[in-house]
C-alpha cells in the first residue's frame, strides 16, 4: 500500500467511515476570519505522502473562464509552497464544522462525492456554500476530516489512487493512515480590513514577519524587546506596533 501511495498524482477519495460521532473543532488549527487569514498545505499523513498537497488543480489563468465541469475533484500533487493551488484557509462554518477554502481559486472542498469506479471522489465547490467537515485529532499533528454527505452517509476525506483497489477504513484513525491530514501553515496575514492601519496587511511567512502598507512599524518579543525587522523568529507570541494600533501576532 506504502508503494502506491508513493505514486499518487490525483485522487482524494470520501470513503465510509465506521466512526460518525460528533466532535469539537480542534483548537490546535487556527480559524480564518475577517482579521486574520492563515492560509495552509494540506498533506496526507501516509507514508511517502509528505510532498503531496492537496490541490486545486483547476486554476485559470489570465482571466480565462473556468468550465464548471473540470472543477470536479481535488488533488494531490506535488507543488512548490509557494503555490496558491495548494493553499487553504479554514472558516468557521455551521454546528461546529469547518469549511475549506482555495486561494487561488476561492473553489471549497464540498460534502458531496461523484462515483468513480471503486471510489467517491470529493467535489469542489465555488458558490461558498460548502457545509464544511467535522475535524478531529488524531495526535501527532494529525487531524480526521469527516461529513454527512446528502445520501445521509458520514465518509472522511481520505487518500485513493484512481483505478486502484478500493481502501478499507481504518477503524482506529491512526495518525499515519490514509484519513490522517496534516495542516503547514504557509503565510498568516493579519490586521486585514482594519481601517484604523490604512489597510496595512501583516505577514507570516516561514519564520518572519512584515508589514505591507504601513513602512513604520516597529518589532517587539514577548518580553516586550524590540527586534530587528529581518531577523528570522522562532515559534512564540511577537508584537507588531504601528502608529494607529498595535497587534500581536503568532509564528508557528
Amino acid at each position: 500500500m506504502n508503494k502506491t501511495m508513493r505514486n499518487v498524482l490525483g485522487g482524494i477519495a470520501l470513503l465510509v467511515s465506521m466512526a460518525a460521532g460528533a466532535q469539537e473543532y480542534a483548537p490546535e488549527l487556527q480559524l480564518s476570519d475577517d482579521e486574520a487569514v492563515c492560509w495552509y498545505r494540506i498533506c496526507n499523513a501516509a507514508p511517502g505522502m509528505e510532498g503531496y498537497a492537496m490541490t486545486d488543480a483547476n486554476a485559470v489563468e489570465n482571466g480565462g473562464e473556468q468550465d464548471d465541469a473540470l472543477r470536479l475533484s481535488v488533488y494531490l500533487l506535488p507543488t512548490e509552497a509557494e503555490d496558491f493551488r495548494s493553499q487553504w484557509k479554514l472558516t468557521a462554518g455551521e454546528d461546529g464544522k469547518v469549511v475549506i477554502t482555495n486561494r487561488a481559486t476561492g473553489s471549497q472542498i464540498s460534502n458531496h462525492s461523484a462515483n468513480s469506479g471503486d471510489h467517491n471522489f470529493t467535489w469542489l465547490t465555488f458558490s461558498n456554500d460548502a457545509p464544511g467537515f467535522i475535524v478531529t485529532s488524531l495526535g501527532d499533528d494529525a487531524y480526521r476530516l469527516e461529513s454527512v454527505e446528502d445520501d445521509g452517509v458520514n465518509r472522511c476525506l481520505a487518500l485513493a489512487e484512481r483505478g486502484g483497489e478500493a481502501l478499507a477504513y481504518p477503524g482506529s484513525g491512526e495518525s499515519t493512515s490514509v484519513v490522517a491530514w496534516k495542516f503547514f501553515p504557509v503565510e498568516i496575514e493579519t490586521g486585514i480590513g482594519s481601517a484604523k492601519t490604512d489597510n496595512a496587511v501583516i505577514r507570516v511567512k516561514g519564520k518572519h514577519i512584515s508589514v505591507n502598507g504601513c513602512p513604520q512599524w516597529q518589532l517587539f518579543n514577548a518580553q516586550g524587546e524590540e527586534m530587528p525587522r529581518t531577523v528570522s523568529l522562532t515559534t512564540g507570541i511577537y508584537v507588531v506596533k504601528m502608529p494607529q494600533k498595535t497587534v500581536k501576532v503568532m509564528v508557528p
